[in-house]
């Protein structure tokens, strides 16, 4: 019987061991493929990682709506309603369900709730006063328990990354992998089953998202490369015009408001964006600094991450180009966020 269990335990070291090979090997042949492709970071996908970025945008277009609401511009509050609802049902319920069907019921009458008031004063012109307060207050409640109800996910979502991350399985996979790769255990990117690196980056790019789409620019702004090419094309020159940025026709005209809010064609996606920027400061502060303090690095990290956050959030406020806001992502949060956390930084074509 002893000797049984000692040839299932070496089949099964044996899988994993060539498993790790092939792995290795696949990811070696990529990065030598995409060596060239140095400018574009991009991190190493996490579906933990990006079901909270998703909760996260969830939260931030809920609140959006109580925001417009209090300064009484009911359209943009029903657009804000329309796409909470959508990411809520495309990238949200399924998993939410899976994890606390109480949950997810109580988010689906919420989601519901919120399109039905800001439907109904969109299609009532005559709403009094009173009854504005009304639907605020009652906004207000929803908002409070999307949050609440939201908060839970992500802890449970953390929770389950955590506890997965501390499979033996898993831990004997990752000790193979860091030995054939030649890394250590420290500078893996699970940082100590904490997935909030990985989650703070997925929201970086959603704000790029919404601000290249509020400026409705035609370019990925969360491709480093774009920036980089658009420079070279510009043969070398400190400042990159529109017409090179093809933002849209009317962009073509090189005047002195160039840029800054006239050029705005989407508002909401502008308040998208502003409103995941300060939610990249709240990440910062609750989650991220104090896995930095607890691994006891150096300040300089934490600083260097939380000033890069600031002037994102400072330059958006000040509608800034969308190039300066390229800028401030990929040579200032993205290497700050990578150095902080040991995160492998993938080179994409």
């Amino acid at each position: 019987m002893k000797k049984r269990y000692v040839i299932i335990a070496s089949f099964l070291l044996l899988c994993v061991l060539s498993n790790v090979i092939i792995h290795n090997i696949f990811d070696l042949n990529y990065k030598i493929s995409t060596d060239k492709y140095v400018f574009a970071h991009s991190f190493p996908q996490n579906n933990y990682a990006k079901l909270l970025a998703s909760l996260d945008q969830f939260q931030t277009e809920s609140n959006l709506v109580k925001e417009n609401l209090i300064s009484n511009d009911t359209a943009m509050a029903q657009k804000h309603a329309n796409e909470a609802n959508s990411i809520f049902y495309w990238d949200l319920l399924v998993e939410i369900v899976k994890q606390d069907k109480q949950v997810g019921d109580e988010l689906k009458l919420a989601v519901g709730d919120l399109l039905n008031l800001t439907n109904s004063i969109s299609n009532n012109t005559s709403t009094s006063s009173l009854e504005l307060q009304q639907i605020n207050q009652k906004v207000d409640k929803i908002t409070t328990n999307i949050n609440s109800n939201t908060y839970k996910i992500i802890n449970n979502t953390a929770a389950l990354k955590q506890s997965e991350d501390s499979n033996f399985l898993n831990i004997i996979t990752g000790f193979f992998s860091d030995l054939f790769s030649g890394s250590k255990n420290d500078n893996s990117n699970s940082n100590d089953a904490s997935i909030h690196p990985i989650r703070f980056a997925e929201l970086v790019d959603n704000v790029l998202r919404n601000y290249g789409d509020a400026y409705a620019v035609n370019f990925d702004m969360t491709d480093m490369a774009n920036m980089a090419n658009m420079a070279m094309t510009n043969n070398g020159s400190d400042k990159i015009n529109h017409t090179m940025m093809n933002m849209s026709s009317s962009t073509n005209d090189q005047g002195s408001n160039a840029g800054k809010s006239e050029s705005i064609i989407n508002m909401a996606n502008y308040q998208s964006a502003m409103g995941m920027a300060n939610k990249l400061l709240d990440i910062f502060n609750k989650e991220l600094n104090p896995i930095i303090t607890s691994k006891n690095e150096s300040s300089v990290f934490s600083n260097t991450l939380e000033k890069g956050i600031n002037q994102l959030i400072n330059s958006i406020e000040d509608k800034a180009e969308p190039m300066e806001i390229m800028m401030i992502v990929h040579t200032q949060i993205h290497p700050s966020l990578a150095e902080a956390f040991n995160l492998q930084i993938l080179s994409a074509s």
